[in-house]
Parts: structure tokens; C-alpha cells; sequence
């Protein structure tokens, strides 16, 4: 072998491994970017993964509160319909009652809203065919001195109770009045036995 071949052959085998060098550094760069690329991947795909459990826990959140709240608005409408409907029927039972029992409701009624002066009583008209014989006598027998009430021959279109009239100023005691007039506090009273 000649001194150039020499040469030529020493160039030849140092290129190739300058070669090889450079594949193996271009090898081992790529591997890292490849490495780095994947890592980077992972961590974006954590973070995504993070993120989309995050909306998803808040969905499922708002879904069990909206949820919750609607549970508690229908159950406080099938209260407040019970309690309504336990009312009404109070109040079907009160207009249901026996002539006896019906008239001393009534006589309970003129005791607690009569006022301390002369005033008139206004019955419907069943109430004015059925009344007792003495009812006007009863009535007037347990208000005080000054008070007296005159039972009107007239009838008022009324259902179940009465009206008082005191010159311009009436007193509605009809029973679906007087319920209507307590309905909140009836509602207090019958939550508490029903429901506490």
C-alpha cells in the first residue's frame, strides 16, 4: 500500500468514525428530545387529566346541589299541600257539623269577637232556618253589660258563621274568613304536630 492509499484509508476510516461520532450524538440528541417530548407530553396530559377532573368534579357538585335544592322545594310543596289540605279539611269538617255542635262554635265565636257595645248579628239563610229558639237570648246572655247583639231578620250571602256590624265597621266571622285570616298560624300549629 502506497503512502496516499495510506492516507486515503486513514481519511476514510476517520470520516467514518467521525461519522458514526456524529449518528451517535444525533442518536443520543434525538433520544433526549424524544424523552423530553414524552415527559413534556405526560406532564400536559396530567394537567389536562387535572383540569378535566376538576370540571368534572364541579359539574357533579353543582348537579348534587341543584339536585338537593330541588329535593327540598318539592318536599316543602308536599308540606305546605298537606298543611293545606289538613285546613281544608278542618274547614270541611267544621261546615259538616251537627246543628248542636255547629251552634256553639258560633256561640264561642260571638264571645271572642263581640265588642263592648250594640251591634247586629247577619246569619246566611240556613243558618237564620236552623238557629235555636233562644239563640238570641244565649248570645246576648254571655256578652258583658254594655254589649248586646241583635240577631238580623235578613240574610247575608254567606256560607258557614256570621257578620257582625258595628255602625260602618263589620266583622267577618264566617269560618272560611276567620281560616283564611289565621291560615299561617294554623300552618305554624299543624307543621308542629305533624311534621316536628
Amino acid at each position: 500500500m502506497t503512502g496516499l492509499n495510506k492516507i486515503i484509508d486513514k481519511i476514510s476510516q476517520d470520516s467514518v468514525a467521525k461519522c458514526d461520532g456524529i449518528i451517535f450524538d444525533a442518536n443520543n440528541e434525538a433520544t433526549k428530545i424524544k424523552n423530553a417530548a414524552v415527559a413534556q407530553g405526560d406532564a400536559q396530559k396530567q394537567e389536562i387529566i387535572k383540569e378535566a377532573k376538576a370540571k368534572a368534579d364541579a359539574i357533579i357538585e353543582m348537579a348534587n346541589s341543584s339536585a338537593s335544592l330541588e329535593i327540598r322545594k318539592n318536599l316543602l310543596a308536599t308540606k305546605v299541600e298537606i298543611l293545606n289540605d289538613t285546613i281544608d279539611a278542618a274547614y270541611e269538617q267544621m261546615k259538616a257539623m251537627p246543628d248542636k255542635e255547629y251552634f256553639a262554635a258560633i256561640y264561642a265565636l260571638v264571645k271572642k269577637y263581640a265588642q263592648n257595645m250594640q251591634g247586629v248579628m247577619v246569619l246566611s239563610q240556613k243558618d237564620l232556618d236552623r238557629k235555636p229558639k233562644d239563640f238570641e237570648k244565649k248570645i246576648n246572655a254571655q256578652l258583658s253589660k254594655d254589649a248586646r247583639l241583635e240577631v238580623s231578620n235578613k240574610p247575608a250571602n254567606i256560607g258557614e258563621g256570621f257578620i257582625l256590624i258595628y255602625g260602618d265597621v263589620e266583622i267577618n266571622c264566617t269560618f272560611k274568613a276567620i281560616i283564611e285570616d289565621s291560615r299561617d298560624e294554623l300552618k305554624d300549629k299543624i307543621y308542629d304536630m305533624i311534621f316536628a
